[in-house]
């Protein structure tokens, strides 16, 4: 059956990552509801509903990310590339969460496969530009360090 390594994937994140967000996984404090990234018409969905569920989850990956770009992990902006890495980090790190949410709510099997390769190309630049910081002496803050699922 296709469908078991993606829920055996799915199982290995602790709770998906629809209470991850509500966790300090980015090592940040909890995402406030109200994020610039909230789309008027998402106010009109059905409390309760999966679509409700997946852009109030969406709302807040993006504001974590966009929290962790800004924090840059502490790296002194004067450094252009520990700054473009420390950005990537949590950039990165978003469009996991991202593609996390689609494979818990997404139907079609052509962007399931996407979100699947997008983790796994994700996950792997992350490591490389965790690896470069600390090689460089400009490691990220855990604040920007990949959420571990």
């Amino acid at each position: 059956m296709k469908s078991l390594p993606l829920l055996s994937f799915l199982a290995a994140t602790p709770v998906a990552v629809a209470q991850a967000q509500t966790h300090d996984h980015h090592g940040m404090s909890a995402v406030k509801s109200s994020s610039p990234h909230a789309s008027p018409a998402v106010a009109g969905l059905a409390p309760g509903t999966p679509a409700a569920a997946f852009h109030r989850q969406m709302d807040s990956v993006m504001t974590v990310m966009d929290r962790g770009m800004q924090q840059m992990g502490g790296v002194p902006p004067t450094n252009i590339d520990a700054s473009f890495a420390a950005m990537m980090v949590p950039h990165h790190q978003g469009a996991v969460d991202m593609a996390r949410l689609q494979l818990l709510y997404g139907q079609d099997p052509a962007l399931r496969r996407l979100a699947q390769s997008i983790i796994a190309e994700q996950q792997v630049e992350i490591q490389q530009m965790n690896a470069w910081l600390r090689q460089h002496g400009a490691a990220a803050k855990p604040s920007s360090a990949p959420a571990q699922h």
